[in-house]
């Protein structure tokens, strides 16, 4: 046989062999642990330094550029200045919240984020090096949750490096980034953690078109809600078919064992990993639930927040509205919170595609009481139960166990609590005109009646 001029490499995807034939030169490696690469110990020991020194509250030595964004709080008044910065991250961050507070599974969401001439990553405005520098300053005091804080940060640092050597033009920085595993369920639910779904973030950047993009899916950990969690057994054999190693590693652990994934063996982005997630227990994004095409689905996540759209604008209104009375970050990312939280709990109670346990048991049951007695014309009651849902709403965003405001005067405690006022949501489509996702409003007048009105002009009274 004659010498061959050519080496071929075998992975396995998704039971497709996929071959790779590379001519004179050396083999392309389909998946890199990055842990594991040279250059890598530079990288940590700079991340180190820069932990080091937000943890012991050091300024840190970044030249700001114009029209930088440092913060949520510095977001809010820009806006409310008329700064597009400002609102551009206002309008990123509300939208990023709705989505990670009310689909905890079954979801694939993207970010972009804008490379300058310094190498250094921007999203709408804001460093971040500054959105690391936040987290770690903010960071819940729970040793576990500070840890992930600091495998996240050394991961900031690992892909603004990595994209300097041009490595993210050819592959996805992958991270998986799992439930605790060493806490208590109180201990997860306080920290921001949804344990009926125990959800897993699949999470892919790569440089496309002069920016770099960040695809997340959220895959559960459990089958069904009280079931035993799968997720380290399903990462670990993820990772067996990338060649990879995770047995053995908590969830801190797997976050800091960052991948570097060819493009060719994720064709289609991280939906390709949500299907290797699937394989072995024969799930649908971890869930027991019927298996639908996944590009298919991929379209349906992307109609899904263009649906949530109009409700991202209202919580970004009622946010600037209130800057005057916003006076520091945990104040501006409490406030977020709170709104967000209010305006997905009223589109909860007309969208039965949101799982009314993610603002917690309590507000669960009047939520589902409410899309009763709405559905049967019980306009008082309804009302009445929307606004104990929105009292007693205990959900959250992404896990970060944020501290509190140690103490700090909350200027909106009087509006913690819901009134009877008109009630807000997303219709997917007008039952008279058939337009699509119609922001509408729930009136109740004094006598009784409800006045259901939407933007696209129609109305009914009920």
């Amino acid at each position: 046989m004659a010498e061959a001029a050519e080496q071929i490499n075998t992975i396995e995807q998704f039971g497709n062999p996929v071959l790779r034939l590379v001519e004179s030169a050396p083999p392309v490696k389909l998946v890199e642990v990055v842990p594991e690469m040279a250059e890598d110990e530079l990288i940590r020991h700079r991340a180190a330094k820069f932990i080091g020194a937000c943890s012991v509250g050091q300024e840190i030595d970044f030249q700001p550029k114009a029209n930088q964004v440092d913060s949520l709080y510095d977001a809010v008044h820009k806006a409310a200045e008329g700064d597009p910065q400002g609102r551009g991250m206002l309008d990123a961050s509300a939208s990023t919240d709705v989505i990670e507070r009310t689909i905890k599974a079954g979801h694939v969401m993207q970010v972009e984020m804008f490379v300058d001439e310094d190498g250094d990553i921007w999203q709408h405005g804001q460093n971040t090096e500054t959105i690391q520098a936040n987290s770690l300053r903010y960071a819940s005091d729970i040793p576990q949750m500070r840890e992930r804080t600091k495998h996240e940060t050394t991961n900031a640092f690992r892909i603004k490096q990595l994209n300097k050597q041009n490595k993210l033009d050819d592959y996805f920085f992958v991270v998986f980034a799992r439930v605790a595993d060493n806490m208590t369920h109180h201990q997860m639910t306080e920290a921001g953690f949804f344990t009926d779904t125990m959800s897993t973030a699949i999470q892919a950047t790569t440089a496309k078109g002069g920016k770099l993009i960040t695809e997340t899916a959220f895959v559960a950990g459990v089958k069904n809600p009280g079931e035993e969690r799968h997720d380290a057994e399903t990462l670990a054999a993820v990772g067996d078919e990338l060649g990879t190693d995770f047995h053995g590693l908590n969830d801190a652990e797997s976050i800091d064992q960052a991948l570097l994934i060819h493009k060719s063996v994720m064709p289609n982005g991280t939906i390709d990993l949500v299907k290797l997630w699937d394989k072995p227990n024969g799930t649908f994004f971890g869930q027991d639930q019927p298996v639908e095409d996944y590009l298919f689905y991929l379209d349906k996540c992307h109609e899904r927040e263009s649906q949530l759209k109009p409700k991202v604008d209202s919580i970004v209104e009622q946010l600037i509205s209130e800057a005057p009375r916003i006076n520091n970050e945990v104040q501006a990312i409490n406030r977020l919170s709170k709104i967000s939280e209010q305006h997905m709990v009223e589109q909860a109670v007309f969208d039965d595609e949101i799982n009314p346990r993610v603002f917690g048991l309590e507000s669960a049951g009047y939520i589902i009481e409410a899309r009763v007695q709405f559905a049967q014309g019980n306009s008082v009651a309804a009302f009445n139960a929307t606004s104990r849902a929105k009292d007693t709403a205990t959900s959250s965003c992404c896990p970060s166990g944020l501290k509190n405001s140690n103490g700090l005067e909350d200027p909106f405690l009087q509006d913690n609590v819901s009134e009877n006022r008109d009630i807000e949501f997303v219709s997917k489509e007008c039952p008279i005109c058939h337009e699509k996702n119609v922001k509408t409003k729930v009136h109740k007048t004094s006598s009784g009646k409800v006045i259901i009105s939407g933007d696209c002009g129609c109305a009914v009274i009920k």
